[in-house]
């Protein structure tokens, strides 16, 4: 009897010496630390969805672009002011209408929100310090002959132009041809203060565009389609010159957003083929800005649909929309460093004026019918704050 308790104490004894100098399975290897540090925070209601968003500098605050993404028939739309370091949500300002986008005039501190779809087609001017409604615009609507459905005219992306004191907003919409529907684009030009509509650029898009974007030290603006980017003058407002895209390996399906740097010589942008979900071409593609030869490519994802750049820290980051994922590439030898889980549809970003900061909206599933796989009842749409130097 002795005999046995000995064996079964001495073996219990063995067990825990052996466990005090090991670590458990369950425990995790050990790992060099990361210079990134993630922080989250949610919108108010499950029924809330997230757009773009704007960092003001000035003020040292996040906004993002909210809508009632379940009600869509109540039209309801919220600026949100977050903390940037807490990510505290300071504000919630109610709007007139569902809001998409957002560009912001630092100089005066007021913010431009994009009011897309079909039942509201307008852009409202908002003092962000204390969220009232400065004024809105007329509806931009178009006698577009043979348009298909006037539920495909939308405004995209804003860019503000303070050289030029000019709101340029992307419109689109959809005409029915001998060869099918075809797509309807314009850059239009709205007065910085009164809203007004002084027309459109001419001759901005060649083909379907869906990225804006501009380059600040220069003012100057660029879109891209399939195969070119075109430069515009925000102070002429006229096209200056088409870059062509030639002989592009893998082969771009539909260019989704670009960024340029006048700096480098380079123009960034990214692929979400919308016809083919798994995104086998979807990624990164850098040109020279003068001759529009290919620099380089980079998978990062399926549904690359946002791209920053950081000059600070030689990087780019990429949302990946339908894989879920947020891409930090390497700007000098285009490889990717380092992926975030962010899921489920990373979809418009920020970076913070100092480059310490990259702000990310987390949207999810949008309903059980359209997204099986990853909706949840009750899911809160979120903002996602990556910290980039933390050495």
């Amino acid at each position: 009897m002795f005999s046995c308790r000995f064996t079964a104490l001495s073996g219990a004894l063995l067990i825990t010496s052996l466990l005090a100098g090991e670590a458990f399975a369950i425990d995790p290897p050990p790992r060099e630390p990361s210079r990134f540090a993630l922080r989250t925070n949610y919108l108010e209601e499950a029924n809330e969805g997230i757009y773009e968003l704007a960092f003001d500098a000035g003020d040292n605050t996040l906004f993002a672009a909210v809508t009632d993404r379940v009600n869509r028939e109540a039209n309801k739309g919220y600026l949100y002011a977050f903390d940037p370091a807490s990510l505290k949500i300071t504000h919630k300002y109610p709007l007139p209408w569902r809001a998409f986008s957002l560009a912001l005039n630092p100089q005066q501190h007021r913010l431009y929100v994009g009011h897309t779809q079909s039942a509201t087609l307008r852009i409202s001017l908002v003092d962000p310090r204390s969220g009232a409604l400065i004024k809105s615009s007329d509806r931009l609507s178009f006698n577009t002959p043979n348009a298909a459905d006037a539920r495909f005219e939308h405004l995209r992306h804003m860019v503000y132009s303070p050289a030029a004191g000019t709101l340029f907003v992307s419109y689109s919409n959809m005409r029915k041809g001998a060869d099918g529907m075809q797509p309807v684009h314009k850059l239009l030009m709205l007065d910085g203060e009164t809203l007004a509509l002084k027309g459109e650029v001419e001759n901005a898009y060649k083909g379907t565009a869906y990225g804006l974007t501009i380059e600040e030290k220069t003012q100057k603006i660029y879109v891209g389609g399939k195969d070119y980017v075109n430069e515009i003058d925000a102070k002429t407002r006229r096209l200056t010159r088409t870059i062509t895209l030639k002989d592009v390996k893998p082969e771009i399906t539909s260019l989704q957003n670009l960024r340029v740097d006048a700096a480098s010589g380079r123009i960034f942008a990214v692929v979400f083929d919308h016809q083919d979900r798994r995104g086998l071409n979807d990624g990164l593609y850098i040109f020279d800005l003068h001759s529009g030869r290919q620099l380089g490519y980079v998978r990062t994802g399926a549904g690359a649909n946002a791209v920053a750049y950081n000059p600070k820290h030689q990087e780019l980051y990429v949302n990946n929309f339908t894989q879920g994922t947020v891409s930090v590439v390497d700007a000098r030898r285009y490889v990717v460093t380092h992926t975030f889980s962010a899921p489920v549809y990373p979809n418009q970003m920020a970076l913070s004026a100092d480059g310490e900061a990259l702000y990310v909206g987390v949207k999810e599933g949008f309903n059980r019918d359209w997204d099986p796989d990853v909706f949840v009842e009750g899911a809160k749409e979120r903002v996602l704050r990556i910290d980039l130097d933390k050495s």
